[in-house]
């Protein structure tokens, strides 16, 4: 099961010479969380990235890893965020790049 409904808009949105496709960056995190879910009897699921997303083609293997958004209230309060950070570290353009997908417990 990869978890990508049958029609998603993700499939248009694959990897070219010089883009990396969303699709590839959903495939990565969704094999992470499934991975950690079955090491960590825990039940992640993640969201599809950003449509509007746009990065280079990565020339090395994605790298997955747990990440952490910060974000400030209105009034001050820290809220954390848990997300799966997707990171090229090598593209064939530009400088290193990290895509952070948010997830959430289904149960």
């Amino acid at each position: 099961m990869n978890g990508l409904a049958a029609g998603s808009p993700l499939e248009d949105y694959r990897s070219s010479e010089s883009i990396h496709g969303l699709y590839e960056i959903d495939q990565a995190a969704r094999a992470f969380v499934a991975a950690e879910n079955a090491r960590d009897n825990t039940d992640w699921a993640v969201a599809e990235p950003n449509l509007k997303t746009l990065v280079a083609r990565c020339s090395v293997p994605l790298d997955t890893r747990w990440g952490e958004l910060r974000l400030f209230a209105p009034d001050g309060r820290e809220l954390r965020r848990k997300v799966v950070d997707v990171v090229c570290a090598k593209p064939v353009s530009g400088k290193r790049w990290t895509v952070s997908l948010r997830v959430s417990p289904t149960s």
